[in-house]
């Protein structure tokens, strides 16, 4: 009988947030949308969407899991064929193209949901956020 150990699993730890305030931008559903090629209906933050991106876009990724402290845990299949160059850059690829997303913010940093909050109760009158534009 010969006995063989084969990796199937690895971890990594992705240190994405570096300081950087835009991960915890809300993203638009339809953005989210379109990048993941499901549909989805409500708002999530950038970071989120950077644990989904890798999930979905990312064939050997298992599991992205945030944690408190701002990095994130990756859970990967390998096996004989994992190529840890190729994996690496589609890390980067991914990270870079969630970073280059369209936030739901503004110039004045808030959401469209808050500038028409604003707006109604300055005016008395709901406003759709569709008639809200950047100042």
């Amino acid at each position: 009988m010969n006995n063989v150990a084969q990796e199937i699993t690895r971890s990594y730890r992705l240190d994405f947030r570096n300081g950087e305030t835009h991960w915890d931008d809300p993203i638009p559903p339809e953005v989210t949308s379109q990048l993941l090629g499901r549909r989805v209906t409500c708002v999530i933050s950038r970071t989120s969407l950077l644990a989904w991106s890798l999930m979905m876009d990312v064939r050997e990724v298992e599991v992205a899991d945030v944690t408190a402290d701002g990095w994130m845990e990756i859970a990967v299949c390998t096996g004989p064929d994992f190529d840890h160059t190729a994996f690496m850059r589609d890390i980067a690829a991914t990270v870079t193209e969630v970073t280059q997303v369209r936030s739901h913010l503004g110039p004045t940093n808030r959401a469209p949901w808050e500038r028409s909050a604003a707006l109604e109760s300055a005016t008395g009158q709901a406003v759709p956020s569709s008639e809200i534009h950047p100042t």
